[in-house]
Protein backbone atom coordinates (compact mmCIF):
# COMPACT_ATOMS: atom_id res chain seq x y z
CA UNK A 1 0.00 0.00 0.00
CA UNK A 2 1.29 3.46 -0.94
CA UNK A 3 0.48 5.61 2.10
CA UNK A 4 -0.73 8.99 0.81
CA UNK A 5 0.88 10.79 3.74
CA UNK A 6 4.29 9.58 2.52
CA UNK A 7 3.82 10.62 -1.10
CA UNK A 8 5.60 13.63 -2.55
CA UNK A 9 2.24 15.36 -3.05
CA UNK A 10 1.41 15.14 0.66
CA UNK A 11 4.91 16.13 1.69
CA UNK A 12 4.78 19.14 -0.63
CA UNK A 13 1.43 20.17 0.83
CA UNK A 14 3.04 20.18 4.28
CA UNK A 15 6.00 22.19 2.89
CA UNK A 16 8.14 19.13 3.64
CA UNK A 17 7.43 19.42 7.33
CA UNK A 18 7.82 23.19 7.64
CA UNK A 19 4.17 24.23 7.39
CA UNK A 20 3.23 23.59 11.02
CA UNK A 21 6.18 25.46 12.62
CA UNK A 22 5.76 28.41 10.22
CA UNK A 23 2.01 28.52 10.84
CA UNK A 24 2.55 28.30 14.60
CA UNK A 25 5.04 31.16 14.55
CA UNK A 26 2.71 33.42 12.54
CA UNK A 27 -0.12 32.65 14.95
CA UNK A 28 1.78 33.77 18.04
CA UNK A 29 0.74 36.99 19.85
CA UNK A 30 4.00 38.75 18.97
CA UNK A 31 3.65 38.20 15.20
CA UNK A 32 -0.05 37.84 14.44
CA UNK A 33 -1.07 41.50 14.93
CA UNK A 34 1.46 42.45 12.26
CA UNK A 35 0.13 39.71 9.95
CA UNK A 36 -3.43 40.90 10.58
CA UNK A 37 -2.46 44.45 9.64
CA UNK A 38 -0.42 43.72 6.52
CA UNK A 39 -2.12 40.71 4.91
CA UNK A 40 -5.36 42.42 3.71
CA UNK A 41 -3.25 44.96 1.79
CA UNK A 42 -1.31 42.35 -0.19
CA UNK A 43 -2.90 42.12 -3.63
CA UNK A 44 -3.86 38.61 -4.68
CA UNK A 45 -3.25 37.06 -1.25
CA UNK A 46 -6.00 34.69 -0.13
CA UNK A 47 -6.20 35.78 3.48
CA UNK A 48 -8.54 32.91 4.38
CA UNK A 49 -5.59 30.55 4.09
CA UNK A 50 -3.55 32.39 6.70
CA UNK A 51 -3.54 31.15 10.31
CA UNK A 52 -5.80 32.47 13.02
CA UNK A 53 -4.31 33.38 16.43
CA UNK A 54 -3.17 30.28 18.23
CA UNK A 55 -4.95 31.28 21.45
CA UNK A 56 -8.31 32.01 19.79
CA UNK A 57 -10.81 29.35 20.86
CA UNK A 58 -13.80 30.19 18.63
CA UNK A 59 -15.20 32.54 16.00
CA UNK A 60 -18.74 33.71 15.38
CA UNK A 61 -20.48 33.47 12.01
CA UNK A 62 -23.78 34.85 10.80
CA UNK A 63 -25.83 33.48 7.90
CA UNK A 64 -29.54 33.75 7.18
CA UNK A 65 -30.06 36.09 10.11
CA UNK A 66 -28.76 33.55 12.63
CA UNK A 67 -25.52 33.45 14.61
CA UNK A 68 -23.41 30.37 15.23
CA UNK A 69 -19.92 29.51 16.46
CA UNK A 70 -17.03 27.50 15.05
CA UNK A 71 -14.34 26.31 17.43
CA UNK A 72 -10.56 25.91 17.11
CA UNK A 73 -9.91 28.32 14.21
CA UNK A 74 -6.19 27.58 14.40
CA UNK A 75 -6.91 23.96 13.43
CA UNK A 76 -10.09 24.27 11.33
CA UNK A 77 -9.70 25.48 7.75
CA UNK A 78 -13.25 26.88 7.64
CA UNK A 79 -13.25 28.51 11.07
CA UNK A 80 -10.13 30.51 10.23
CA UNK A 81 -11.92 31.86 7.14
CA UNK A 82 -14.64 33.24 9.42
CA UNK A 83 -11.92 34.83 11.54
CA UNK A 84 -10.35 36.61 8.57
CA UNK A 85 -13.73 37.32 6.97
CA UNK A 86 -15.14 38.79 10.20
CA UNK A 87 -18.01 36.35 10.40
CA UNK A 88 -18.22 35.44 6.71
CA UNK A 89 -16.28 33.10 4.42
CA UNK A 90 -13.51 34.98 2.68
CA UNK A 91 -14.14 33.92 -0.92
CA UNK A 92 -17.37 35.47 -2.26
CA UNK A 93 -18.45 32.34 -4.14
CA UNK A 94 -18.05 30.28 -0.95
CA UNK A 95 -20.00 32.81 1.11
CA UNK A 96 -22.76 32.88 -1.51
CA UNK A 97 -22.93 29.07 -1.62
CA UNK A 98 -23.43 28.93 2.15
CA UNK A 99 -26.09 31.66 1.99
CA UNK A 100 -27.81 29.74 -0.82
CA UNK A 101 -27.89 26.43 1.05
CA UNK A 102 -29.23 28.07 4.19
CA UNK A 103 -31.95 29.85 2.23
CA UNK A 104 -32.94 26.72 0.32
CA UNK A 105 -33.22 24.89 3.65
CA UNK A 106 -35.49 27.36 5.46
CA UNK A 107 -38.52 25.11 4.94
CA UNK A 108 -36.75 21.75 4.89
CA UNK A 109 -37.42 19.00 7.41
CA UNK A 110 -34.13 17.17 6.76
CA UNK A 111 -30.68 18.32 5.67
CA UNK A 112 -27.92 15.93 4.57
CA UNK A 113 -24.33 17.13 4.80
CA UNK A 114 -22.22 14.62 2.85
CA UNK A 115 -18.55 15.42 3.36
CA UNK A 116 -19.36 17.66 6.30
CA UNK A 117 -15.80 18.49 7.41
CA UNK A 118 -16.31 20.34 10.73
CA UNK A 119 -19.93 21.07 9.94
CA UNK A 120 -20.26 24.71 8.90
CA UNK A 121 -23.17 23.93 6.57
CA UNK A 122 -24.92 21.79 9.18
CA UNK A 123 -24.48 24.37 11.92
CA UNK A 124 -25.57 27.30 9.72
CA UNK A 125 -28.64 25.48 8.33
CA UNK A 126 -29.79 24.36 11.77
CA UNK A 127 -29.15 27.77 13.34
CA UNK A 128 -31.38 29.42 10.72
CA UNK A 129 -34.11 26.74 10.73
CA UNK A 130 -35.11 25.52 14.21
CA UNK A 131 -37.30 22.72 12.77
CA UNK A 132 -34.85 20.91 10.50
CA UNK A 133 -32.97 17.76 11.47
CA UNK A 134 -29.62 16.86 9.93
CA UNK A 135 -27.44 13.91 9.05
CA UNK A 136 -23.72 14.74 8.78
CA UNK A 137 -21.24 12.35 7.13
CA UNK A 138 -17.47 12.55 7.61
CA UNK A 139 -14.81 9.85 7.20
CA UNK A 140 -11.74 11.18 9.09
CA UNK A 141 -11.84 10.54 12.87
CA UNK A 142 -10.03 13.76 13.81
CA UNK A 143 -12.45 15.77 11.66
CA UNK A 144 -15.46 13.94 13.12
CA UNK A 145 -14.21 15.07 16.53
CA UNK A 146 -14.06 18.68 15.29
CA UNK A 147 -17.58 18.35 13.88
CA UNK A 148 -18.88 17.09 17.20
CA UNK A 149 -17.24 20.00 19.05
CA UNK A 150 -19.03 22.50 16.82
CA UNK A 151 -22.37 20.78 17.37
CA UNK A 152 -21.80 20.77 21.13
CA UNK A 153 -20.80 24.44 21.18
CA UNK A 154 -23.98 25.45 19.34
CA UNK A 155 -26.29 23.18 21.33
CA UNK A 156 -27.29 21.23 18.21
CA UNK A 157 -26.22 17.69 19.07
CA UNK A 158 -29.80 16.52 19.68
CA UNK A 159 -30.84 17.56 16.16
CA UNK A 160 -27.97 15.95 14.24
CA UNK A 161 -27.02 12.34 13.57
CA UNK A 162 -23.28 12.16 12.97
CA UNK A 163 -22.28 9.31 10.66
CA UNK A 164 -18.53 8.51 10.74
CA UNK A 165 -18.80 6.94 7.30
CA UNK A 166 -18.79 7.84 3.64
CA UNK A 167 -21.63 7.91 1.13
CA UNK A 168 -21.17 6.31 -2.27
CA UNK A 169 -20.86 2.72 -3.40
CA UNK A 170 -21.85 0.35 -0.57
CA UNK A 171 -18.98 -1.92 -1.63
CA UNK A 172 -16.39 0.78 -0.92
CA UNK A 173 -14.14 0.87 2.12
CA UNK A 174 -10.95 2.73 2.91
CA UNK A 175 -8.30 2.97 5.59
CA UNK A 176 -8.26 6.37 7.26
CA UNK A 177 -5.48 8.09 9.24
CA UNK A 178 -5.90 8.33 12.98
CA UNK A 179 -3.63 11.34 13.51
CA UNK A 180 -4.66 14.94 14.03
CA UNK A 181 -3.92 15.98 10.44
CA UNK A 182 -0.66 17.89 10.92
CA UNK A 183 -0.94 21.66 10.55
CA UNK A 184 -4.74 21.59 10.14
CA UNK A 185 -7.68 19.23 10.10
CA UNK A 186 -7.56 17.71 6.58
CA UNK A 187 -10.29 18.86 4.19
CA UNK A 188 -9.30 17.08 0.97
CA UNK A 189 -9.06 13.34 1.73
CA UNK A 190 -11.11 11.10 -0.54
CA UNK A 191 -11.98 7.45 -1.09
CA UNK A 192 -9.32 7.02 -3.77
CA UNK A 193 -6.47 7.68 -1.30
CA UNK A 194 -4.63 4.96 0.61
CA UNK A 195 -3.35 5.30 4.17
CA UNK A 196 -1.20 2.99 6.26
CA UNK A 197 -3.66 2.60 9.12
CA UNK A 198 -5.65 -0.02 10.96
CA UNK A 199 -8.71 2.25 11.09
CA UNK A 200 -11.25 1.30 8.45
CA UNK A 201 -14.31 3.18 7.18
CA UNK A 202 -17.00 1.57 5.08
CA UNK A 203 -19.37 3.45 2.82
CA UNK A 204 -23.15 3.39 2.63
CA UNK A 205 -25.39 4.27 -0.29
CA UNK A 206 -27.71 7.25 -0.58
CA UNK A 207 -30.56 4.82 -1.24
CA UNK A 208 -29.84 2.97 2.00
CA UNK A 209 -30.37 6.23 3.88
CA UNK A 210 -33.86 6.80 2.49
CA UNK A 211 -35.82 5.00 5.27
CA UNK A 212 -33.96 6.91 7.99
CA UNK A 213 -34.57 10.24 6.24
CA UNK A 214 -38.28 9.50 5.76
CA UNK A 215 -38.59 8.79 9.47
CA UNK A 216 -37.40 12.34 10.19
CA UNK A 217 -40.16 13.90 8.07
CA UNK A 218 -43.25 14.49 10.26
CA UNK A 219 -45.73 14.60 7.38
CA UNK A 220 -44.49 13.18 4.06
CA UNK A 221 -47.56 14.47 2.22
CA UNK A 222 -46.95 17.41 -0.11
CA UNK A 223 -48.61 20.74 0.53
CA UNK A 224 -51.26 21.98 -1.88
CA UNK A 225 -49.89 23.81 -4.89
CA UNK A 226 -46.14 24.05 -5.37
CA UNK A 227 -44.46 21.38 -3.23
CA UNK A 228 -41.87 22.83 -0.89
CA UNK A 229 -38.44 21.21 -0.70
CA UNK A 230 -38.51 18.95 2.33
CA UNK A 231 -34.97 17.64 1.98
CA UNK A 232 -31.82 19.50 1.02
CA UNK A 233 -28.39 18.01 0.45
CA UNK A 234 -24.84 19.33 0.35
CA UNK A 235 -22.16 17.12 -1.24
CA UNK A 236 -18.42 17.73 -1.01
CA UNK A 237 -16.64 14.44 -1.62
CA UNK A 238 -13.55 15.43 -3.61
CA UNK A 239 -14.65 13.96 -6.93
CA UNK A 240 -16.75 11.06 -5.60
CA UNK A 241 -20.15 12.60 -6.36
CA UNK A 242 -20.86 10.20 -9.24
CA UNK A 243 -20.66 7.28 -6.81
CA UNK A 244 -23.10 9.06 -4.51
CA UNK A 245 -25.67 9.56 -7.28
CA UNK A 246 -25.09 6.19 -8.93
CA UNK A 247 -26.34 4.51 -5.76
CA UNK A 248 -29.01 7.06 -4.96
CA UNK A 249 -31.52 6.91 -7.81
CA UNK A 250 -34.42 5.81 -5.57
CA UNK A 251 -33.54 8.56 -3.10
CA UNK A 252 -33.58 11.17 -5.89
CA UNK A 253 -36.79 9.82 -7.44
CA UNK A 254 -38.58 9.82 -4.09
CA UNK A 255 -37.49 13.15 -2.61
CA UNK A 256 -36.16 15.29 -5.49
CA UNK A 257 -34.00 17.29 -3.05
CA UNK A 258 -32.22 20.55 -3.82
CA UNK A 259 -28.53 19.64 -3.97
CA UNK A 260 -25.46 21.84 -3.59
CA UNK A 261 -22.57 19.82 -5.00
CA UNK A 262 -18.88 20.52 -5.44
CA UNK A 263 -17.75 19.58 -8.97
CA UNK A 264 -13.98 19.76 -9.35
CA UNK A 265 -12.56 20.74 -12.72
CA UNK A 266 -9.76 18.15 -12.60
CA UNK A 267 -11.81 15.20 -11.30
CA UNK A 268 -15.37 15.55 -12.58
CA UNK A 269 -17.04 13.23 -15.08
CA UNK A 270 -19.84 15.53 -16.25
CA UNK A 271 -21.44 13.20 -18.82
CA UNK A 272 -21.84 10.49 -16.21
CA UNK A 273 -23.05 13.03 -13.67
CA UNK A 274 -25.75 14.33 -16.03
CA UNK A 275 -26.78 10.74 -16.71
CA UNK A 276 -27.53 10.25 -13.02
CA UNK A 277 -29.40 13.55 -12.61
CA UNK A 278 -31.09 14.09 -15.97
CA UNK A 279 -33.59 11.29 -15.60
CA UNK A 280 -34.88 12.86 -12.38
CA UNK A 281 -35.67 16.19 -14.01
CA UNK A 282 -32.84 18.21 -12.53
CA UNK A 283 -31.71 21.61 -13.81
CA UNK A 284 -28.10 22.73 -13.48
CA UNK A 285 -26.88 26.03 -12.01
CA UNK A 286 -23.26 27.05 -11.60
CA UNK A 287 -22.87 28.94 -8.31
CA UNK A 288 -21.11 32.25 -8.86
CA UNK A 289 -19.95 35.00 -6.52
CA UNK A 290 -23.40 36.56 -6.17
CA UNK A 291 -25.70 34.74 -8.59
CA UNK A 292 -26.57 31.45 -10.24
CA UNK A 293 -25.74 30.73 -13.87
CA UNK A 294 -28.32 28.49 -15.55
CA UNK A 295 -26.64 25.86 -17.71
CA UNK A 296 -28.00 23.28 -20.13
CA UNK A 297 -25.07 20.99 -19.41
CA UNK A 298 -22.55 20.56 -16.61
CA UNK A 299 -19.18 21.97 -17.61
CA UNK A 300 -16.76 22.11 -14.69
CA UNK A 301 -15.29 25.55 -14.09
CA UNK A 302 -11.65 26.15 -13.22
CA UNK A 303 -12.55 28.76 -10.58
CA UNK A 304 -16.12 28.11 -9.45
CA UNK A 305 -16.54 24.69 -7.82
CA UNK A 306 -20.13 24.55 -6.58
CA UNK A 307 -23.26 23.67 -8.53
CA UNK A 308 -26.91 23.70 -7.56
CA UNK A 309 -29.00 20.81 -8.85
CA UNK A 310 -32.74 21.38 -8.47
CA UNK A 311 -35.92 20.41 -10.25
CA UNK A 312 -36.96 24.07 -10.34
CA UNK A 313 -36.66 25.87 -13.67
CA UNK A 314 -34.82 29.20 -14.04
CA UNK A 315 -38.19 30.98 -14.14
CA UNK A 316 -39.31 29.30 -10.94
CA UNK A 317 -36.00 30.14 -9.26
CA UNK A 318 -36.31 33.79 -10.24
CA UNK A 319 -39.90 33.92 -9.01
CA UNK A 320 -38.65 32.55 -5.68
CA UNK A 321 -36.20 35.45 -5.46
CA UNK A 322 -32.95 33.77 -6.48
CA UNK A 323 -30.59 35.72 -8.79
CA UNK A 324 -30.37 33.56 -11.92
CA UNK A 325 -28.53 34.53 -15.07
CA UNK A 326 -29.04 32.53 -18.25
Amino acid sequence: MNDYLRTRTARRQSWFGLKLPVKTALAQPYLHPLLRSIAPRVKGLKIGRLPAPIALTEVRGRVGGADFYLVEPFRCEIAKEFYWGRGRRTEPEDAFALDLMVDLSTDAEVFLDIGAYTGVFTVAVLAANPRVRAHAFEIIPAVVSGLQKNLDRNGLTHRVTVHPTGVGSPDTWMRVPLGDGGSALPSFYSADMDFDSDAEVRFTSLDALLPEVLEDIPDPAEDAGEPRPRVTVKIDVEGGENDVFAHGRTFLDTLRPDILCEVLDDRAKPAELMGHLGGCGYHYYLVGEDRLFARKTIRPDAHLRDWLFTTRTPTQMREAGYPVQS
